[in-house]
């Protein structure tokens, strides 16, 4: 319980002032070239400000964490509503991601290996949410309900 107190204690000035300053960064920023390889799928994912997803081609683009792992792109759940972008994905896998400015069309899958995966994309997450001043989301990030949703995000 210390421990996280503390982590909040500094993560919590890092996280406002990027949440401050992230619209200015974005309104900066201008779309990329679409991405023609899965490696330069992760490259983007990981230059990218801002991540969202949407389920098929019609619905609203939700904010969301992507990591990426030896160029492969997964996401996990946070909220476990129903319906939900994950539900939707595994009834149609077919849909897209933004990043920043740039759209990207993707398939979404549970990974073939996901037992094997699995402790990878906690590692990338406790990284991702430590640089973002954002450590004290890691408990939800790589609780067993969240390691069960984790979906691959594959270019089309």
């Amino acid at each position: 319980m210390t421990s996280n107190l503390s982590n909040i204690a500094i993560d919590l000035p890092k996280l406002l002032i990027r949440q401050a300053i992230q619209p200015l960064r974005l309104a900066l920023r201008k779309s990329t070239t679409l991405p023609d390889t899965q490696q330069e799928l992760a490259e983007l994912v990981n230059h990218s400000l801002k991540h969202q997803i949407r389920a098929g081609f019609t619905h609203r683009f939700i904010d969301i964490l992507f990591v990426t792992v030896d160029n492969r792109v997964f996401c996990r759940r946070y909220t476990y509503g129903e319906p939900s972008w994950h539900s939707a994905f595994l009834v149609d896998p077919a849909g897209q991601i933004k990043l920043d400015k740039t759209i990207v069309t993707i398939i979404a899958q549970q990974p073939e290996d996901m037992e094997s995966i699995v402790p990878a994309v906690n590692q990338a997450y406790a990284d991702k949410l430590k640089k973002l001043g954002a450590r004290f989301m890691l408990a939800g990030a790589v609780e067993p309900r969240a390691e069960e949703s984790t979906m691959e995000l594959i270019l089309d």
